[in-house]
């Protein structure tokens, strides 16, 4: 069985190899392989090689006829003619994605980013509210606490109050 790797760049560390290493055969500096001693049977035909990406194709040796060949290209089914030509179908692979480079929105878009950024604007509101606030409601958020405020039935209590007073000014 013989074939010709068709390409410009150097084969060194090429290995042309039927069914994962049943029969393997080195390329000349031409690009030209022959597998010797092939047996009937059908294989698949991959070329190892670290630079580029070969096609598989799938090689059928016929038990009837002596020395009849037929071989098909495995992703698309178009059949080759002898000796078998093989073109890469990626000249350089690329193997590893480019490492994106720094945004600022990454950072601003972090969970941990927003909670900091809602606390930063709690703590720059929060006295300007109590600076706004009835001097009585201060007053009574200062005796009563933090507790009292998240009470419910604290909370109805002071909302009644409030109404009352708010009543009793008109």
């Amino acid at each position: 069985m013989e074939g010709k790797l068709v390409t410009d760049g150097s084969l060194h560390g090429v290995r042309i190899v039927l069914n994962r290493g049943e029969h393997t055969a080195i390329p000349r500096q031409d690009g030209s392989f022959v597998l010797h001693s092939v047996p009937p049977g059908a294989y698949l035909l991959e070329v190892y090689d670290t630079l580029r990406t070969w096609p598989t194709v799938r090689v059928d040796v016929s038990a009837k006829t002596q020395g009849k060949l037929r071989a098909l290209m495995t992703h698309n089914r178009l059949p080759l003619p002898f000796p078998i030509p093989i073109e890469p179908l990626v000249a350089s692979p690329t193997f590893f994605e480019k490492r994106e480079g720094f945004k600022i929105g990454s950072i601003l878009g972090n969970p941990m980013a927003i909670m900091m950024g809602v606390t930063l604007l709690i703590m720059l509101v929060m006295p300007k509210m109590m600076a706004n606030m009835d001097p009585e409601q201060l007053k009574e958020m200062q005796q009563g606490g933090l507790m009292d405020m998240l009470n419910p039935e604290k909370l109805k209590e002071k909302q009644l109050a409030l109404e009352k007073k708010q009543r009793e000014r008109k």
